[in-house]
């Protein structure tokens, strides 16, 4: 795991280290790799996201998408991808904000086979909730896991 954010940032969770990476004025990433796809880890990343948007000072309500349909996909991750496994698997998250175009694009991955669930009316609403919320929303499926692309065209606060 890993954050670029040109330099210490006191909303960085305290666990994390500053990473080499593209120029601050390039872009600022956020990144967690290999963390357990549990769904006490799912809200932990999804506070951190939350934080270092709040940082960026991303509009608030643009934030508040973006977060939600990251946990959305966190969350599938965790319910989904490994739910025949006997030990939890792991998921990563990729976050990518370019302050020249304003754009926020978060990766959601897991490495597990979707779980296929029998229909039931109080469920399947994750997917296209990311769908309302992104600007766009990819999903992709294959023997190496679930990759999900979220992109929004974010305003930023003054």
């Amino acid at each position: 795991m890993a954050i670029v954010f040109g330099g210490s940032d006191p909303l960085v969770p305290p666990a994390t280290e500053p990473n080499s990476g593209p120029r601050l004025e390039d872009a600022m990433n956020l990144d967690f790799d290999g963390e357990a796809a549990v769904p006490d880890r799912a809200s932990a990343l999804r506070i951190a996201l939350s934080q270092w948007l709040t940082g960026l000072a991303v509009d608030p309500n643009r934030a508040y998408d973006v977060v939600l349909a990251t946990y959305e996909a966190l969350a599938n991750s965790v319910e989904h991808a490994y739910s025949d496994a006997a030990e939890p698997g792991t998921l990563d998250l990729h976050a990518q904000f370019v302050p020249s175009t304003g754009s926020i694009e978060v990766v959601v991955c897991d490495h597990g086979e979707w779980a296929v669930h029998a229909p039931d009316a109080t469920r399947g609403r994750g997917v296209p909730l990311m769908h309302a919320l992104a600007d766009t929303t990819a999903v992709t499926s294959d023997h190496d896991g679930t990759t999900v692309r979220l992109i929004w065209d974010a305003t930023v606060s003054v």
